[in-house]
């Protein structure tokens, strides 16, 4: 097995291999007006989801890509983020985080197992022509290809991180019908599982003890401590300027209660519901071939300790604790405690208007 330093490595390949093969996955203020939403009858129904992450949203995506008449599109703005960020080696230059960061990658694209991953993701994304170049995502070209026709299709299921559009929502589609959705759950929930998450992420052979790891600064790109700040105001503003109906579901209630969640949103969405779509094919191969996106975000994930369970989900499981609680074993850290209390009033307000 050839193992390639980072400088030889081709952009495309270096980008791809430096995130979600190994497991890997900023505030923002808001401006811009609106986009327009419509009833053409006639067009497909873009259904956006926004999200922060680790609140169980790929089992909601996967359920979605079994949905009849539907297409998935998996984080086409993260994907422009990431290359804005993560995969941009001006970003931040001479940051000592951001710094840190490259060197991180650098040393696992030194890995062979890494690599002979990498070259089997690669393989599969080429069989597939729902899965597009990583350089391809500019915001702009994900505005295009979200305004594009879906022919006999009539919904277009979109699910992102709100961190990636809070700052671009001049790039969210015009003049087609969409709805907006925001996932949301608690912020003990989500912080701890991130922070496990950034124990393996750029150290997938060596995993960080958990007290040395920090959920900020090992994930620097992201802006860790305003997940739930951005996603609020992403929200305040869909609900004043583009979908007043803006629907909040609880990644825990929905886990818990599919079946009663489930119907009453695709009720508000106008999505004829089945008690087939309670359950679904574990079967990567349906993911890889159908949802639209980057191989890092559509391949990938299947591939990492840290993700590969969400992807080879068949329905939604019962959360194994109650909402607002995590495991044990995931200390509440000086630096979580912070980010949890400054969540809190964010996701309260929005936990408070939550479909039930």
């Amino acid at each position: 097995m050839q193992v390639f330093a980072a400088n030889t490595v081709p952009l495309h390949q270096y980008r791809i291999l430096a995130y979600r093969p190994i497991g890997y996955i900023k505030h923002c203020p808001i401006r811009l007006e609106t986009t327009i939403r419509m009833s053409d009858d006639s067009q497909a129904l873009r259904i956006f989801t926004w999200i922060v992450p680790r609140v169980n949203s790929t089992a909601l995506t996967k359920c979605m890509g079994f949905v009849e008449d539907t297409v998935v599109w998996m984080e086409p703005y993260m994907t422009c983020h990431l290359n804005d960020t993560f995969y941009n080696p001006e970003w931040r230059k001479g940051d000592p985080l951001a710094e840190k960061m490259r060197k991180d990658v650098d040393s696992n694209l030194k890995d062979p197992e890494i690599m002979k991953m990498f070259e089997s993701g690669m393989a599969k994304a080429a069989q597939h022509d729902n899965l597009f170049p990583q350089e391809n995502f500019t915001r702009q070209w994900v505005k295009e290809k979200l305004e594009d026709s879906e022919p006999g299709k009539k919904f277009i299921f979109i699910k992102d991180q709100s961190v990636a559009i809070s700052d671009h929502l001049e790039r969210l589609p015009e003049n087609v019908p969409t709805r907006h959705t925001f996932l949301i759950r608690h912020p003990r929930e989500v912080y701890t599982s991130w922070k496990n998450m950034a124990t393996l992420a750029l150290h997938p052979r060596d995993p960080l003890p958990w007290g040395e790891c920090h959920a900020a600064n090992d994930m620097y790109h992201m802006a860790v401590p305003e997940f739930y700040q951005t996603q609020y105001r992403l929200w305040k503003h869909v609900k004043e300027h583009i979908d007043h109906e803006a629907i909040v579901i609880d990644g825990h209630d929905l886990a818990s209660n599919p079946d009663v969640i489930l119907p009453k949103l695709f009720e508000k969405l106008g999505i004829p519901f089945k008690e087939s779509y309670l359950e679904w094919s574990g079967d990567p191969e349906l993911v890889y071939s159908t949802w639209k996106g980057s191989p890092v975000l559509v391949i990938f994930p299947s591939y990492s300790d840290i993700t590969s369970r969400a992807v080879h989900c068949t329905k939604f499981e019962a959360p194994k604790n109650p909402r607002g609680v995590s495991k044990p074993e995931w200390e509440i850290t000086d630096e979580l405690k912070e980010y949890i209390e400054g969540a809190m009033p964010f996701y309260e307000e929005m936990y408070a208007e939550r479909l039930t």
